[in-house]
């Protein structure tokens, strides 16, 4: 069965993403379509930190991209802004999830990274306590602050939180959306 082609706006958008990702970039990067919907996203050092197209932010802006992407549209204009970003950090998946939805390639292709050897950054932290927020909203930072003085290690960490999420399969998504990130 033969792959379902990419349109032009999503292979221009997933293209150009994808090399500001692996620049590292940080700023603003605003683009309009043929038929005149804005998609505006927000990168933090090559991450995708922010999400909106039209009125739509977040998860439900990363579906109205989709179903653009499908669409035969083109791009009318493109811009990126350097510098860093007065914006809030939405609730996304990590940057190479949203490139491949968008039907391009990865930004940082997954790989195998020992937990148990990885220190627990301030970095680190932050993605922890935003992929537990998925599961367990704003209790995530109570519970993060209970947990940081008492272990060691990435992967103590994850144990200790995981024990918290009342679904065998939450804990293993957690625990493998927070190694994603951090690969």
């Amino acid at each position: 069965m033969a792959q379902p082609q990419i349109s032009p706006f999503a292979k221009f958008l997933s293209d150009k993403l994808l090399n500001l990702c692996r620049e590292k970039r940080t700023g603003a990067f605003s683009v309009v379509t043929s038929t005149s919907v804005l998609a505006q996203f927000g990168l933090n050092d090559g991450e995708i930190v922010f999400l909106s197209v039209q009125n739509k932010q977040g998860m439900e802006g990363l579906e109205a991209l989709e179903a653009l992407g499908k669409q035969e549209i083109k791009v009318s204009t493109a811009r990126f802004v350097d510098g860093r970003l007065m914006i809030s950090r939405l609730a996304l998946p990590p940057t190479h999830h949203i490139l491949e939805r968008l039907g391009g390639q990865s930004a940082h292709p997954p790989t195998a990274t020992d937990p148990k050897s990885v220190r627990l950054t301030d970095q680190i932290r932050v993605v922890v306590e935003q992929e537990l927020m998925e599961f367990v909203g704003p209790m995530a930072v109570i519970l993060c602050e209970e947990v940081w003085d008492s272990v060691a290690s990435l992967d103590m960490a994850l144990d200790a939180l995981s024990r918290e999420l009342p679904d065998p399969g939450q804990m293993t998504r957690f625990r493998q959306n927070v190694l994603k990130r951090i690969g």
